[in-house]
């Protein structure tokens, strides 16, 4: 009864939508990796469906940190003409991270092998014992991430370091458990994460929970007929579809992920981009004009130790920043009392 019912209120959606079709959608059928055969009806433009419910209102606010590029959004989230976006510069000073992007590494899909993922091991290893902290590295798939955590460990793995891996199955309270750790009063944390995955947004771990970002690739979907999709009906409308289907939403898990790290004034860490395809304008353009002061390095000999000296210069001025702030004077409760973080 259960399943008829299940079924019933599946043929009535379907139906709903089937109502909706105009120029916004693709019909198309597929047969599924688990062999069953799927009539599919893509919304490839959602503007015109949001119009709808958004003119029963006064107005309405889309507000996100990552709304990147603006005329990008405004295209998918509005079909008016006088609708406006905002720039808010960040409130978070640039003093309080360090931005490095490797310009020797890649995640493409021709160049990964055992060369590139000892790169991006050294990469991580040499970022995490610059400084004692939680980091997180965030990876386009989860083959990739087993594939370089398996040259870490045989490779650059030390005592004082902590690995721990999301995997595809984890259930509530795996995701718990693994959260926790960056609770835990220990050397050093590494967590090898994927970007666009449960822990890469929605989460705030503040302060010294952690103090680094790790990203390896530009975070582009990978190829399948939906994308493919997108990339045909926006090019037809005159869009670059490459960027509309790919580029776009990969370089807004990037940003998502890379947000993890400051999520207060008083946060403090790095962000370590792993691609050198984020140095070509097409990739550059779409970082918020707050990551001007990125610098590129590699791991050739002079290069990474300027590298290394940059993350310890870092460290050093956030130190020097934290331990001299004095928090305002509080008076409300009749006390006088000033505030110092203590620094470990």
């Amino acid at each position: 009864e259960d399943e008829v019912r299940k079924f019933y209120f599946d043929i009535r959606n379907f139906l709903n939508i089937a109502e909706l079709i105009d120029e916004n959608y693709v019909v198309y059928a597929e047969n599924g990796e688990d062999g069953l055969f799927r009539l599919k009806l893509f919304c490839v433009n959602p503007a015109v469906n949001l119009g709808e419910y958004l003119k029963k209102g006064r107005s309405a606010v889309f507000f996100s940190a990552t709304l990147l590029p603006m005329s990008y959004y405004r295209k998918l989230l509005s079909n008016r003409q006088d609708d406006y976006g905002i720039y808010v510069e960040s409130p978070f000073s640039q003093k309080n991270r360090c931005i490095l992007n490797a310009g020797d590494v890649s995640s493409l899909y021709s160049r990964r092998g055992y060369e590139e993922y000892h790169k991006i091991a050294e990469y991580i290893a040499r970022t995490v014992w610059q400084h004692k902290g939680n980091y997180m590295v965030f990876f386009p798939s989860y083959k990739m991430l087993e594939e370089v955590y398996a040259v870490y460990e045989e490779e650059f793995s030390v005592n004082w370091v902590k690995c721990i891996c999301q995997n595809s199955s984890m259930k509530e309270q795996e995701r718990e458990e693994f959260l926790q750790e960056f609770e835990q009063d220990q050397e050093s944390l590494v967590a090898f994460c994927i970007m666009g995955g449960i822990f890469s947004e929605g989460i705030d771990l503040l302060g010294e929970k952690l103090i680094g970002a790790i990203l390896v690739g530009t975070g582009l979907p990978q190829l399948g007929n939906e994308r493919e999709i997108l990339r045909s009906f926006y090019t037809e409308n005159g869009e670059n579809g490459f960027d509309y289907a790919y580029r776009y939403p990969g370089m807004n898990k990037v940003l998502q992920a890379a947000g993890r790290v400051i999520r207060t004034r008083e946060d403090h860490g790095v962000i370590l981009l792993l691609d050198e395809r984020f140095r070509q304008r097409e990739y550059s353009n779409l970082f918020p004009v707050e990551w001007n002061d990125r610098k590129t390095c590699t791991l050739s000999n002079g290069d990474v130790h300027f590298a290394e000296s940059l993350l310890q210069t870092h460290y050093r001025v956030c130190k020097n920043i934290m331990a001299n702030k004095e928090v305002a004077y509080k008076a409300e409760t009749g006390y006088t009392a000033l505030i110092k973080r203590r620094i470990t």
